[in-house]
C-alpha cells in the first residue's frame, strides 16, 4: 500500500526504480524517461512511484524534448 504524500520528486530526488534506480532524477537520461512515457507509465495513483516518477516527466516536459529531440513526446 502506497504511503499517503510522498513528496514530489525533484532534479535531486532519486529514481524509485528501474533500470536507474537510486539515481538522481536530473541524471536519469531522458531517453529512459522517454521509454516510460511512450510505454504507459500513468499518474493513476499520484502517490505511488510510477505516479511520482509520471508527475516529473510532466512537469520537465520541454527540457526532456530539448535533451532528447529524437523522441516522439505528445
Amino acid at each position: 500500500m502506497a504511503t499517503k504524500n510522498k513528496p514530489k520528486l525533484q532534479d535531486q530526488s532519486y529514481m524509485p526504480f528501474g533500470k536507474h534506480r537510486n539515481e538522481r532524477m536530473e541524471d536519469v537520461p531522458a531517453s529512459y524517461l522517454h521509454y516510460l512515457y511512450i510505454n504507459g507509465i500513468r499518474e493513476s495513483n499520484a502517490d505511488s512511484d510510477q505516479g511520482r516518477v509520471c508527475r516529473y516527466i510532466f512537469d520537465n516536459l520541454q527540457s526532456l524534448k530539448q535533451e532528447y529531440p529524437d523522441g516522439i513526446w505528445k
